[in-house]
C-alpha cells in the first residue's frame, strides 16, 4: 500500500503544484530567527550523513551486545534507503524551491530527510518494542516516532528546501522500505537462521560489507552535489 501510494504521488506529482506553491508561499509568514535556528539544527541531525553515522555507532554497540541480526538490519536498511533515494532523485530530477532559507543543492523529490527519519526512527522503535512489552511503553514510543517524523517533514518545508509533495513522497517511500526490511528480517528470523553458529561467522563479514556500503552512502551524501545527488 505504501509503495502504491508512493508511485501514485510520483506519477501525479504535478497535481500537487497548487498545494506545493500555496504552502511554500505561506511558510515565510511564520518564519523567525529562533525557529530558523532550530530548523537548521534539525536538518543537520537528520541529514543522511548524520543518520548513517548514528547507524554505524548503534550497530557497533548492538554487535558488542551480541545482537548481530539487529545491527545488520539497521545498517542494511539505512544504507539501502540512502542508495535508493539517491537513485529516485536522479530519475525524477525535480527542482527545489527557489526561496529556500539556505542553498541546498541536488534534486528535490523525494525528501531524503523524511524517508530517513521514518526508516531510522522506525527501526529504533521496533527495537524498543521488542524490549518494552507494555502497551503504555509501546504507545509512548509510537507517539514519539510520529512526532519526530512530523517535525522532520515540517522542517524541510519550513526551510523551503523541499515542496510538500517531496515530503509526502519521502514519507511513503520510507514507510515502504521500513516495512519491507522488517518483513525480510522477520522471515529470516522465523527460519532459525540467526540462531545458527554459522550465522555468527557470516554476520561479521556482512557487517564489514554493510559498513562499506554505509560509508559509501556518507561519501555520496557529502560529495554527491557534484552529480546532482545530494539530499
Amino acid at each position: 500500500m505504501f509503495l502504491l501510494g508512493f508511485l501514485l504521488v510520483t506519477l501525479f506529482r504535478t497535481s500537487f503544484h497548487s498545494i506545493d506553491t500555496s504552502i511554500n508561499l505561506w511558510i515565510p509568514s511564520i518564519q523567525s530567527n529562533a525557529l530558523t535556528f532550530l530548523a537548521k539544527g534539525i536538518a543537520v541531525i537528520f541529514d543522511t550523513t548524520s543518520l548513517v553515522a548514528f547507524s554505524l555507532v548503534i550497530s557497533g554497540i548492538l554487535f558488542l551486545k551480541h545482537h548481530k541480526p539487529q545491527g545488520l538490519l539497521l545498517l542494511a536498511a539505512m544504507g539501502g534507503d540512502g542508495l535508493l533515494v539517491s537513485i529516485l532523485k536522479t530519475l525524477e530530477q525535480a527542482t527545489r524551491p527557489t526561496n529556500g532559507i539556505f542553498s541546498d543543492t541536488g534534486f528535490s523529490y523525494p525528501s531524503g530527510h523524511s524517508a530517513g527519519a521514518i526508516v531510522f526512527g522506525g527501526l529504533l522503535a521496533y527495537f524498543a518494542w521488542q524490549h518494552w512489552q507494555s502497551t503504555r511503553s509501546r504507545a509512548f514510543v509510537g507517539f514519539g516516532l510520529g512526532a519526530v517524523v512530523g517535525v522532520v517533514g515540517f522542517d524541510r518545508v519550513y526551510l523551503n528546501v523541499h515542496w510538500f509533495s517531496d515530503v509526502l513522497g519521502g514519507w511513503l517511500f520510507g514507510a515502504f522500505w521500513l516495512l519491507s526490511a522488517l518483513l525480510v528480517f522477520r522471515l529470516l528470523k522465523a527460519t532459525g537462521l540467526f540462531g545458527s553458529g554459522r550465522f555468527g561467522l557470516v554476520a561479521n563479514w556482512l557487517y564489514v560489507a554493510a559498513v562499506v556500503v554505509s560509508v559509501f552512502v556518507v561519501v555520496l551524501s557529502m560529495f554527491g552535489n557534484y552529480f546532482g545527488l545530494r539530499y
